[in-house]
């Protein structure tokens, strides 16, 4: 949750920095394209930005349900479900005062489904024996 704060809580043009940089990494663009306003380079960059919202989260989903597995939590799948939807929004309100950020309610979507799918993952693995639990 600290890593989905600290990366909410930067401006605008470090997000959009930090989303070029993985397109160069990706060799997708050359570094000098990074800034360029290229209607292309905008798309790819949007496609990184909300693929790391849904990964973040997916991960998210993970943690949450394996640690209130861990802790004996009744309910642990809805539970860890409404915590990181809860995140979510609060995520995105917290991005609305950030300079050249604002909140999207797809972004919540987007963030909501990563959860789902980090649980439904956990859930598979549970049901297929392949991932033990403690299921009291």
């Amino acid at each position: 949750m600290l890593l989905i704060f600290f990366f909410s809580n930067q401006p605008a043009n470090v997000s959009e920095k930090q989303s070029g940089s993985i397109l160069v990494l990706l060799n997708l663009i050359d570094e000098n394209e990074i800034t360029n306003d290229d209607e292309r380079i905008k798309k790819l960059q949007l496609l990184i930005r909300k693929l790391a919202h849904f990964s973040i989260y997916f991960i998210l989903g993970i943690l949450l349900t394996l640690s209130l597995n861990t802790l004996n939590i009744d309910k642990f799948y809805i539970k860890a479900f409404i915590i990181g939807v809860l995140y979510a929004f609060s995520d995105e309100f917290h991005q609305y005062f950030i300079p050249g950020r604002g909140s999207q309610l797809k972004d919540v979507f987007i963030d909501s489904l990563g959860v789902t799918f980090g649980i439904l993952i956990i859930f598979i693995l549970i049901k297929k024996d392949l991932l033990k639990l403690n299921l009291t």
